[in-house]
């Protein structure tokens, strides 16, 4: 079963029609049948500040549905902690820093993001995260 860990871009891509990687993203989660989609509350909270709140509601229903699983970052707040401090000269935000601690947590590799900083971070077993190409 593949799994890919979604990150913030990727959901403001899917939800915002006019953004670069709209169409992008319509046909990858539109065909994704291969397994799970990994995201975290962080990345969910990041999306829905940035996309117009009636979009909200719309982003929060896709995601209570299969192949979706969200995590709580809360439980990963000590670890997360240490990534932010690690990666202080880039800067790695609280989103990006959970989906690293997921990528430990469940050791999927494979990122859906518009953000190149994901090829820089590094897991705990200094493995980097692989931008899916879509």
């Amino acid at each position: 079963m593949r799994r890919v860990l979604v990150d913030t871009g990727a959901l403001v891509a899917l939800a915002r029609e006019g953004d670069a990687y709209h169409s992008r993203a319509v046909h990858f989660f539109g065909g994704y049948r291969a397994g799970e989609l990994l995201t975290t509350t962080a990345v969910l909270t990041e999306a829905m500040h940035l996309l117009p709140a009636r979009l909200g509601p719309l982003l929060l229903d896709l995601v209570q549905s299969p192949p979706w699983r969200v995590l709580d970052a809360s439980d990963g707040l000590a670890r997360i902690g240490e990534l932010i401090r690690k990666y202080l000269d880039r800067p790695m935000d609280f989103a990006d820093a959970s989906l690293v601690w997921v990528a430990e947590q469940t050791g999927v590799l494979e990122i859906l993001t518009t953000d190149r900083d994901f090829e820089i971070y590094r897991t705990r077993a200094l493995r980097s995260l692989e931008p899916v190409d879509w």
